[in-house]
């Protein structure tokens, strides 16, 4: 085995096999990019083409080709050994590579594989045996004989033993068999088959080998609807996708992977034309999976169901998304298609796809969009509710302008001013995301007519001619909103889009309130109020605007003087 590996390291050049799944540049005598191993913005991850290895300063992963290959593709060393031999055009079977040498390598994974490749084969013999298989398949499900070879769609039969006799009689033990999860021990010390009459679906590692089944019901009547695998040494739920290994093929043409529910899915986005699909078997999309799908592309569609359950999976697998810095859009199929196996048996399903494939959704607008209608907006309970699960998606963004066009679009659709739906987030992300306490609400109400106030005082001409009787204030104020409007890059029109008449309405109503519980008499106190309740907020915009290179010398320093008359 050392010779093979040897030359196997003396063949393939370990900055060509690493650039195609990084973006390497040339820095000095090696070549530098981002690591595919954890998030960063900054390049820490570093190739020796003359040392031949890796190392990232960031996450401290390293190694040479082997070690890169079987940590990307989280693949058994005897696979990479294939996987580089071919790509070198190397021959193993010309190498002192024995049985004994072999199952030195080929742990209790290989071995797991090894049945499961042979199960595969019985069920291929079981479908060709079985006319009711073969109609459901055929005329039910729609599925020709090259996609049902190619996806390898077989069947089980209704069979608690002939499996398990099959699997012995390749010299298997039982408890090989258990391990495998095909099989399974029952309360009298027998065993039977897991999977019995039922459509199987293998699931594949990113190099073909198959790890596991899922697999559905042939009869409706039936219960559950589908049996996946338990986990074993060669299948983490976690870290599979059902699919990816034929996907990754056609990610450079595409440019984009789509994540669905089922396996029928993946198959009906195959027979549509587009055989970049991906499914979870048995778990929901976890951490992990989001992790995959950035390995390969920035690019990524949520296709779930559209009831309340895969509107759920969508907020969930959203919100793990974000962490990772990755932004799904959503898919959402027109009536009367119930799914994409439902597309994919309508004559212009593809043209149909095509199209919604254009009019992909933003995932948080589309979240957004489903919870309006499950919610009456108009009552406060179940504002609260929307903002909640709104906050708890935002919340999970790393970058703060994309956290400010959420809560700008939230403020926007729910016709609350910005300022006060920002303040409500921050409220909720030191709360995490639980209720306020008493004392918090109290105070949220009784500052929020100082910021409605302040809005009008800022975007609202007509407010300002009705409120001379303070003319430090609103002049201090007109100056600051008449410099704004000078400038050619506004930092106040994202604002200014938040205009709604029922604040103009309501002021005065708010005035006398305000007044009434802070005993504001002076105009001293109002202005403390103010700047105590939203001075933060105009520092900021202050600072955000001096930061602006076109502003002239004259501009800075009326911006500059505005800033110290607001500290006062």
């Amino acid at each position: 085995m050392s010779k093979l590996t040897d030359d196997i390291l003396s063949s393939v050049d370990i900055v060509d096999v690493i650039s195609r799944h990084v973006s390497l540049k040339r820095a000095g005598s090696n070549y530098s990019g981002c690591c595919p191993f954890h998030n960063e913005k900054t390049a820490s991850f570093m190739v020796s083409p003359q040392k031949q290895i890796f190392k990232c300063f960031g996450c401290g992963k390293g190694g040479n080709v082997f070690t890169f290959v079987q940590e990307y593709e989280k693949i058994d060393f005897w696979d990479v050994i294939k996987l580089l031999a071919k790509d070198a055009n190397i021959d193993i079977t010309k190498y002192d590579v024995d049985s004994k040498k072999l199952d030195h390598y080929a742990d209790e994974k290989e071995k797991i594989k090894r049945i499961h490749k042979l199960a595969q084969q019985f069920f291929v013999d079981a479908l060709e045996k079985s006319s009711e298989a073969k109609t459901y398949l055929q005329e039910k499900r729609k599925l020709d004989t090259e996609t049902i070879h190619h996806f390898g769609v077989w069947f089980a039969p209704d069979s608690s033993y002939d499996l398990w006799n099959f699997l012995k009689g390749k010299w298997f033990s039982d408890n090989d068999l258990i391990q495998s999860s095909l099989i399974k021990p029952s309360k009298n010390s027998d065993f039977y088959t897991f999977f019995k009459k039922r459509i199987t679906f293998p699931i594949f590692d990113t190099m073909n080998n198959i790890i596991g089944f899922s697999a559905r019901v042939l009869d409706p009547n039936d219960t559950p609807k589908y049996l996946n695998s338990s986990e074993h040494p060669a299948f983490e739920k976690s870290k599979i996708l059902y699919g990816l290994n034929w996907a990754k093929q056609h990610i450079s043409q595409f440019g984009y992977l789509i994540v669905v529910e089922w396996q029928m899915d993946v198959i009906a986005l195959h027979r549509l034309g587009f055989p970049v699909a991906v499914a979870t078997s048995g778990t929901s999309l976890t951490e992990e999976h989001i992790k995959i799908l950035k390995r390969y592309t920035d690019t990524v569609y949520f296709l779930f169901d559209g009831d309340s359950a895969g509107q759920n999976a969508t907020q969930r697998a959203l919100s793990l998304a974000y962490q990772q810095d990755l932004f799904p859009k959503q898919l959402i199929l027109p009536k009367p298609y119930k799914d994409a196996d439902d597309l994919a048996n309508s004559p212009s399903g593809k043209e149909h796809f095509a199209q919604i494939l254009q009019e992909a959704e933003d995932g948080f607008s589309a979240v957004f969009s489903y919870i309006r209608t499950q919610y009456d907006i108009t009552s406060p309970i179940d504002k609260q509710k929307i903002l909640n699960i709104l906050f708890g998606l935002v919340q999970k963004i790393n970058n703060i302008s994309l956290q400010q066009h959420y809560i700008q679009l939230i403020s926007d659709t729910l016709h609350s001013p910005f300022e006060f739906t920002r303040s409500q987030y921050k409220q909720y992300s030191q709360n995490e995301g639980k209720t306020h306490g008493r004392q918090k609400q109290q105070q949220s109400t009784l500052y929020q007519p100082s910021r409605e106030l302040l809005f009008a005082a800022l975007f609202y001409q007509d407010f300002f001619e009705q409120h001379q009787e303070t003319p430090t204030l609103w002049s201090m104020l007109l100056a600051l909103k008449e410099f704004f409007l000078t400038l050619d890059n506004n930092p106040l029109t994202p604002l200014l889009e938040t205009k709604d008449q029922e604040i103009i309405t309501s002021l005065n109503q708010h005035q006398l309130r305000w007044e009434k519980e802070f005993d504001l008499k002076t105009e001293e106190k109002k202005i403390q109020l103010i700047k105590q309740t939203l001075g933060q907020t105009i520092k900021s915009l202050i600072q955000q605007t001096l930061k602006n290179p076109h502003l002239s010398h004259e501009q800075k320093q009326q911006l500059l003087t505005l800033n110290k008359d607001f500290s006062k």
